[in-house]
């Protein structure tokens, strides 16, 4: 092999492994706000949240809407349900304080998904505005994760 077909090669290499060129623009992360772009968010008054998790080593598919007044129906498919009820005064609180923790809502995009995670798909109508997030287990960021975790107990709670 020839000098200038080595040299070649390696600037080749090299240059594969420079990376992103600094003025690539990143993608949007999937669950920013769709009204407002990064704004900081105080607690909610009237919200309502439309919430799915699926999947999960079960195939678990749970569906919950549950608003500001404590207003709470479930619907699952797996495991079976298909209730409504409400929630106290307290709980309502502790969902609009972890709301506005949560708020905008980003996601952590840089993770890839994984096998067997629970998806998280939410409608959040908060204050006049809408927010989207679709979500795993691994896209979780430390803002959104203990508001997931308070609907997931809901979900579990629900009909007891």
């Amino acid at each position: 092999m020839s000098k200038i077909t080595i040299i070649l090669l390696i600037s080749i290499v090299l240059s594969a492994c420079s990376g992103m060129p600094a003025n690539t623009p990143l993608p949007e992360p999937v669950g920013t706000p769709t009204s407002r772009s990064g704004a900081a968010c105080s607690v909610p008054t009237n919200w309502t949240i439309q919430y799915n998790r699926s999947g999960g080593f079960a195939g678990f598919n749970q569906s919950m809407t549950l608003n500001s007044g404590g207003n709470l129906t479930v619907k699952s498919e797996r495991p079976p349900a298909d209730l409504q009820e409400t929630i106290s005064d307290d709980q309502v609180k502790a969902i609009s304080k972890l709301l506005g923790q949560a708020c905008p809502f980003e996601m952590d995009s840089s993770k890839d998904s994984c096998a067997d995670c629970f998806i998280y798909d939410l409608n959040i109508q908060m204050d006049g505005q809408t927010y989207t997030v679709h979500a795993s287990d691994v896209t979780l960021t430390e803002e959104l994760q203990p508001l997931i975790s308070a609907l997931d107990q809901l979900l579990q709670n629900a009909g007891q």
